[in-house]
């Protein structure tokens, strides 16, 4: 009996250290993410993210249409630039199959539009799905926090 309580005890152990290694893993990847495609705007690093022939989408923190994280998406230049985007507060929830996740948190910041640097408060949510063993993003969703803007309406 003391054997079985052992082996279930190290059971949990080992598959808690790997929820969190799965989870840090994720947080890395939506940071990293952040730094290619929304301040970075580079389409070919950005790729490495998705799955290819499958669109990936997002909705803007300025309340515009769904947007598909495509060429066009990447080569239209943006109207204002950014001054800082510091990502926090990250959480992560898996599936219990282990091929879905979402990673949420808080992006703080500021932008340069039309010579005013506008203070940006935004909450986030990615969706990672597993595809060949390696975590790509499907869809994105940002929204101001209470009381804060996100990007511009006419942002490109």
């Amino acid at each position: 009996m003391k054997k079985l309580i052992l082996i279930l005890f190290f059971g949990h152990i080992v598959a808690f250290g790997q929820t969190e290694k799965l989870k840090e893993t994720l947080i890395k990847k939506s940071i990293k993410w952040t730094q290619v495609a929304s301040t970075g705007r580079n389409y070919e690093e950005a790729k490495k993210f998705l799955i290819p022939n499958m669109d990936s989408s997002t909705f803007s923190s300025n309340g515009t249409q769904l947007r598909t994280y495509d060429e066009k998406y990447f080569s239209l230049p943006v109207k204002y630039k950014w001054v800082s985007f510091q990502t926090n507060n990250h959480t992560v929830q898996v599936s219990p199959n282990g091929y879905t996740a979402v990673v949420t948190f808080n992006v703080d910041g500021s932008y340069f539009f039309e010579g005013n640097e506008i203070p940006y408060a935004v909450r986030a949510s990615f969706v990672w799905t597993k595809f060949n063993d390696v975590w790509k993003k499907i869809h994105s969703h940002w929204s101001p926090r209470k009381g804060a803007v996100g990007i511009p309406t006419k942002d490109r």
